[in-house]
């Protein structure tokens, strides 16, 4: 072995840019960069004394000692869940969701109140993150995602389909007109979402490049900031179709297609499926996102049925 100390963070690295398949994945699964993914692989590599990975035209491949490597690495991984399993055995009352912001703000928190009628002892952690939560290492119980999972000691099943249009205030369309067309975009004021969408390859490859070139009046790295700046009048954005079934202040533009549809999955650990205190709130967020409820997440896209909509300002709109 090298003379470099062996470190636990390392190998949690090694073993998601072998789950993942290249270093550029990694890095983002674990929001760190390219650089220190890569440096934290070489680290590794010299610690141990032994190449982990060999890299062919078909990417990154392990060697015999990296796939040694990756079944120790594993077992380790399954020995602290199951630490911190044992240690969260005494709070069964307390259970942490994890979702992306719009979901979180926009149709959980609106039917928080569901879930506390019906378990009124229960405390629940509805917390927010930007990435895939790591329910393994603890980032939470329960979590929304738009990311199938591949551990096989997660429980998941797909919850539905969101569906990614083009909205703006009446005020807006009013003023400026409707875009019939993608090209027709090229006239109006776009606001943006920055960051790379998830599940890229459910993109339509025209809406990645009309993106490219299409004025880009605002952008935020907000999912929130972004709809709020749309109900303003001050552009169009694109915005997932379930904000129709809320929100009063924006309209659907029907005539272009959806840009994206995109699958997420409910998931969660194997001690929550084994909690008797977790199923309601399983049966609560199924309830959230059952499609023949709610048209909007469903596979087949349903068009959102019209609305009359308030202009920005009124006092409706300012609730």
């Amino acid at each position: 072995m090298g003379g470099s100390k062996l470190d636990w963070e390392r190998l949690k690295v090694f073993q998601t840019v072998a789950d993942t398949g290249s270093i550029n994945a990694a890095a983002k699964a674990l929001c760190r960069s390219y650089t220190k993914v890569t440096n934290d692989l070489d680290e590794l590599e010299l610690a141990l004394g032994h190449q982990l990975f060999e890299r062919s035209r078909r990417g990154l491949e392990l060697t015999a000692v990296g796939e040694d490597i990756l079944r120790s690495a594993r077992n380790m991984a399954d020995s602290v869940q199951s630490i911190i399993e044992r240690a969260n055995e005494s709070a069964p009352d307390h259970l942490v969701i994890c979702a992306r912001e719009g979901i979180a703000t926009y149709w959980l928190a609106r039917r928080m109140s569901e879930l506390l009628a019906l378990e009124p002892d229960m405390r629940v952690f509805l917390k927010v993150l930007p990435t895939v939560p790591n329910l393994l290492e603890g980032d939470g119980d329960i979590a929304i995602q738009f990311e199938e999972p591949s551990a096989s000691n997660i429980v998941s099943r797909q919850l539905g389909w969101l569906h990614y249009i083009l909205y703006a205030t009446p005020d807006y369309l009013k003023r400026f007109g409707e875009p019939k067309t993608m090209s027709d975009l090229q006239s109006h004021r776009c606001l943006r979402l920055s960051g790379k969408e998830y599940q890229p390859a459910s993109w339509r490859p025209g809406a990645v490049a009309w993106g490219e070139i299409l004025p880009n009046a605002m952008e935020t790295d907000t999912g929130t900031v972004l709809m709020e700046a749309c109900a303003s009048g001050a552009g169009i954005a694109v915005l997932p179709s379930y904000v129709s079934e809320f929100e009063d202040r924006v309209v659907p533009l029907l005539g272009i297609k959806p840009l994206a549809s995109v699958k997420f999955w409910l998931t969660y650990t194997e001690r929550v499926r084994n909690l008797e205190a977790s199923q309601p709130i399983l049966h609560w967020i199924r309830s959230c996102f059952d499609p023949r409820h709610h048209a909007c997440f469903r596979e087949l896209y349903v068009p959102p049925e019209p609305k009359l909509c308030l202009p920005a300002g009124s006092p409706r709109a300012m609730l």
